[in-house]
């Protein structure tokens, strides 16, 4: 079997820490091109990687780098048809502004964090644990499902405090990992190390705790631990899938801590949020999004931030390699075959749903028969919102608000179109419900 380079080794390692769909995107067609004692040279295809790479998966290279044993080697990234290396990642020394304090990631500030409804008041009490010294909230318990930021809101909290603290003893803790910690501290005696290590914290952030549920040592180290942090007024953070009571096979004892100060929770980000995210990944990126397109993938990508995250990078690189703008287009093109199944049809009660909710109405109130004003425009919304989402024939359309004639809904949608025309701030509006349920 031939013998692995040194970038394929790094590869190996780096695999483990960047997101799957990320490593298929930046990294699976890269190879190295030669090495000498200081430097290991890596062919790039694309003029994007070369600022992009280092700058995103600068400090994760590095890390990969150290565990594949290349010392202080630096990584040098070469442009395909190119002799000079534009970029260079080194073990050796942080990135500029993006070195890692612990085990925070450089990227998981309050500055990148996107703020939307289904986050709104998890962001706030996070903000308040880092800028306070108060231990209102203590612990301040995050929960929500996969992808959705809980990490990044967790993370911000420890590099805010660094900021304003410098002399702060922050410890960022993934549950798995202090499992085998615990697990090899037993075997090996070596059990008062950890203990001290998780003591010694001024501020310990926990990441999904749940998967301590049923490991009963490892329970109750952290109970142990986090009483004696508790008492000293260390401020202790936790992450978890689901909420406190929900955790199956979790002691009381341990359910009653977690809910001692305050729980938030994140929600599947809504659509302007996805928006709002895409928005600021295209301004890091350095790339032109426009409305249509980012509506595209909002309304498409009906998954977790990290995924959303994922499927723009590959419009990013596939714009890229290409030379052309980023457009709805070149967007459904490079995500065909790889979005999920999307195959069931929209329902209208789902859009009227929406509608209605959008205007601080029922479903029940667009259906009612009335001429108020308060009624009739989100009626004439919806009516329209159902033909150029789902395409409903206007027959169809008028069954839906008490069978009205077909010449009522045209003359509603006709009515839309023309203000749209009109109106830039409601076209936006407008768009963004359509674009829902594309």
């Amino acid at each position: 079997m031939e013998k692995p380079t040194s970038w394929e080794k790094i590869l190996e390692h780096l695999k483990s820490r960047v997101d799957e769909r990320d490593f298929d995107t930046w990294f699976r067609g890269t190879r190295q091109k030669g090495e000498t004692t200081d430097a290991v040279f890596v062919l790039i295809s694309s003029p994007l990687f070369i600022d992009y790479i280092p700058r995103e998966y600068g400090d994760q290279i590095a890390e990969a780098a150290r565990l594949a044993g290349l010392g202080a080697r630096e990584i040098r990234f070469v442009l395909e048809g190119r002799d000079d290396a534009r970029a260079v990642v080194s073990p050796a020394r942080p990135q500029p502004n993006r070195s890692r304090v612990g085990d925070l990631n450089p990227a998981y500030t309050f500055e990148h964090f996107v703020i939307g409804k289904p986050n709104q008041l998890a962001h706030a009490a996070a903000l308040h644990v880092a800028d306070q010294t108060s231990h209102r909230y203590n612990p301040l318990f995050i929960c929500g499902p996969t992808g959705v930021g809980k990490t990044h809101l967790m993370q911000a909290i420890g590099h805010r405090r660094l900021s304003r603290r410098p002399g702060e003893r922050v410890l960022y803790v993934y549950s798995e990992t202090f499992v085998k910690e615990v697990v090899t501290g037993i075997r090996f005696n070596r059990m008062d190390q950890v203990r001290q290590r998780l003591l010694n914290a001024d501020v310990l952030l926990f990441d999904d705790v749940q998967f301590l549920a049923g490991k009963a040592t490892t329970e109750d180290e952290l109970f142990q631990t986090f009483n004696a942090l508790y008492s000293i007024g260390s401020q202790i953070v936790f992450t978890s899938d689901v909420l406190p009571r929900d955790i199956p096979g979790l002691t009381d004892r341990m359910k009653s801590r977690f809910e001692g100060g305050l729980v938030v929770d994140i929600q599947q980000p809504d659509f302007e949020t996805k928006v709002a995210i895409l928005r600021h990944k295209a301004e890091i990126a350095r790339v032109e999004l426009d409305d249509d397109t980012a509506y595209y993938l909002s309304g498409k990508i009906k998954t977790h931030v990290r995924e959303l995250e994922s499927y723009f990078n590959r419009v990013v690189l596939v714009s890229s390699m290409r030379g052309e703008p980023i457009t709805r287009d070149l967007a459904e093109e490079a995500l065909r075959g790889i979005l999920p199944d999307d195959s069931s049809k929209t329902s209208p009660a789902e859009i009227l749903k929406a509608v209605a909710a959008h205007y601080g109405l029922k479903p029940a109130e667009l259906r009612a028969r009335t001429k108020r004003e308060k009624i009739v425009f989100p009626r004439q919304v919806a009516m329209y919102v159902l033909k150029e989402a789902i395409g409903l024939s206007l027959p169809e359309i008028g069954r839906l608000f008490g069978d009205k004639h077909h010449t009522t809904a045209l003359h509603s949608i006709k009515k839309i179109s023309a203000r749209r025309e009109e109106d830039p701030d409601f076209d936006r509006e407008v768009a963004v419900l359509v674009a829902q349920f594309r």
